[in-house]
């Protein structure tokens, strides 16, 4: 939290200091864009933001942003929501603070699916079992802000088969649907479900155990193409 506080006060003192009176609404605009989002973007790409703390960050850009000085209110002739809108639909395109933290913590929760860099391995042996995230709490000023998105991430990505040698043949989503939920499979049985689908690939071709050969796994493996060399 004195990290978070630290980087928070800064900006409120960068804020405080500029004499932006004379800058019309675009100028600071653009201050707020090229500076203050700077300063946040790597803290943001990493930890998860007290609400209370983006919240505040939130009304001073917008005080700063309508009367150039963030220790002076001024009455707001447009809504602020509409001034968040993108150009095309005819706000100034100002991300909230909160958007953007979640944003970067969902970018930072699919990187950990989708990357095998030196960071993204150490973190699976820590917070995953059997390609599962762990359900008990650990202490991580990390894993805190990524796990709120591992759902989100398991919910809209589809893996491409191949080889299949890296996809685990019951829990991970190839099918446009995970077996287990097919199935009904019980979560609490999910990590005891460790084989691969390459596993049922032979010379190009399936090679399912009859009791998977159910009409609705034979008609989504129809659309899938296996890799001939």
């Amino acid at each position: 939290m004195s990290h978070f506080q630290i980087i928070t006060d800064k900006i409120k003192t960068k804020l405080s200091t500029w004499k932006a009176t004379s800058l019309s609404i675009m100028g600071r605009v653009q201050l707020v864009k090229s500076i203050i989002h700077g300063m946040l973007v790597y803290s943001f790409h990493v930890y998860l933001w007290p609400r209370r703390l983006l919240r505040s960050l939130g009304t001073w850009i917008k005080i700063f942003i309508w009367s150039g000085d963030v220790l002076t209110r001024k009455v707001c002739t447009v809504p602020w929501k509409i001034l968040c809108r993108p150009w095309s639909e005819g706000g100034l395109d100002i991300k909230s603070m909160r958007c953007i933290n979640d944003a970067s913590m969902l970018k930072l929760a699919w990187d950990l699916f989708s990357s095998n860099s030196q960071w993204a391995v150490l973190f699976k042996s820590h917070f995953f079992s059997h390609g599962q995230p762990i359900r008990y709490f650990v202490k991580s000023s990390v894993w805190h802000g990524v796990k709120n998105h591992i759902s989100t991430i398991l919910q809209n990505t589809l893996w491409i088969v191949g080889t299949g040698d890296r996809i685990n043949l019951w829990t991970d989503n190839w099918l446009r649907e995970p077996l287990v939920n097919l199935f009904n499979i019980d979560p609490f049985f999910h990590s005891s479900f460790s084989g691969k689908v390459s596993e049922v690939i032979d010379n190009g071709n399936w090679n399912l155990p009859s009791s998977l050969l159910v009409p609705e796994v034979t008609s989504r493996l129809a659309s899938i193409t296996l890799p001939q060399e």
